[in-house]
């Protein structure tokens, strides 16, 4: 499983740099096709990026950048949260980090 999560951070990763050089339309039906693989398996790969901000989430860990605000956003995902589903129940098998600003 330990392997599945490293290539699920390194597809956000590309898919991070992807949207940062407006290229992420290119490349969308791709992306989407690899995530289904993922789903298949039984793990679903959550990008939160350009979600407002909670502080009562738990599903991720949280760098504020600039002023705390109620109208915060996440920037920028650094690694994907992971969710695994198995016999109908589900476990988070990795937390997010993000980063948040206004």
């Amino acid at each position: 499983m330990e392997s599945y999560i490293a290539i699920a951070n390194q597809l956000a990763e590309i898919e991070q740099k992807l949207i940062q050089e407006n290229l992420v339309d290119k490349f969308d039906r791709n992306l989407r096709r690899l995530k289904n693989i993922f789903e298949g398996l039984g793990l679903n790969i959550i990008n939160p990026m350009g979600e407002r901000y909670s502080e009562s989430r738990t599903d991720y860990e949280a760098s504020i950048v600039g002023n705390v605000s109620s109208n915060m956003i996440i920037t920028q995902v650094i690694k994907p949260i992971i969710y695994q589903t198995k016999d109908g129940e589900r476990t988070l098998l990795q937390k997010g980090i993000v980063i948040v600003g206004t």
